[in-house]
């Protein structure tokens, strides 16, 4: 579980490790909304607070907006909220978009961050095997059912360092000549074999640049509304991890999907920041 701050002022939410990570984003943040609080004039730096009637001036200038910042943050530090899932603000029943390269740091971060809170997790990857090591890797315990699907194949059985306990997870290849439709349909085939009552269900599409490129904005479009429809039934989080800036047709792609997506995040050094 991670921190969240919320700013009073507008839309951004920031998610951080622990309150003490979080004294950057909220010292930046609420900088970013004075900046006129901060002047410089005959070789000094002063900063006025507009919280209250605390102003300082100093001849380092890096350290005089250093300063201004932590005193900031000593403003919201008692509306930092403790031991919170991303997942709580639609309450694990929502569509996530998350900008960041699919095989970077910071996605893997909060793919270890939604499926290490569900029972049921289905993966759609380019690289089951990367997913796999990850979730091995990273998680404290296998989640009670772990579906990865994908059209490269990857025999994890056979892979003795990666500690499974039988059964708790499979590995579905399927043909790469299948379209979303079919993709589509594997996917709610397995929620219906899988997800037991009370299961939270975490379903990531790392994909959705390859059904893009291979077939166009609208199918690609109408595959995440079909996932979004089944998941209305079952309940679950939907993460589309979309890369915008590799292709602007994900870019594209993602502004038509606009009215499905619940919540959109950018990973950025180990935190989830919503953007106003």
């Amino acid at each position: 579980m991670m921190a969240r701050w919320a700013c009073g002022h507008c839309g951004f939410i920031a998610w951080a490790d622990d309150r003490e990570a979080m004294r950057e984003v909220t010292g930046s943040h609420l900088l970013a909304h004075t900046p006129e609080a901060v002047t410089q004039s005959d070789f000094r730096t002063n900063w006025d607070c507009p919280y209250c009637a605390t102003a300082k001036t100093a001849y380092d200038v890096d350290g005089a907006v250093e300063e201004f910042k932590a005193h900031l943050h000593e403003h919201v530090a008692d509306r930092i909220v403790a031991d919170a899932h991303v997942a709580d603000r639609f309450d694990w029943d929502g569509t996530v978009r998350i900008d960041a390269p699919v095989d970077s740091d910071d996605a893997d971060a909060l793919r270890t961050h939604f499926h290490g809170h569900a029972e049921l997790v289905i993966a759609v990857t380019p690289d089951p095997e990367r997913f796999v090591r990850l979730l091995d890797d990273r998680l404290d315990a296998w989640p009670r059912r772990t579906v990865v699907v994908s059209t490269e194949a990857y025999r994890f059985d056979e892979e003795a360092a990666v500690d499974v306990e039988d059964g708790s997870i499979e590995v579905v290849e399927l043909d790469p000549r299948l379209g979303p439709d079919e993709l589509g349909e594997t996917v709610s085939r397995i929620i219906d074999a899988n997800h037991d009552a009370g299961d939270v269900l975490s379903l990531e599409v790392s994909v959705f640049h390859e059904i893009v490129s291979a077939f166009d904005v609208r199918t690609a479009c109408g595959f995440v509304q079909m996932l979004s429809a089944r998941l209305d039934d079952s309940g679950g989080s939907l993460q589309i991890y979309a890369d915008g800036d590799a292709d602007p047709n994900v870019s594209t792609a993602m502004n038509f999907l606009d009215g499905e997506i619940d919540l959109t995040l950018t990973p950025e050094d180990g935190r989830f920041i919503r953007r106003a």
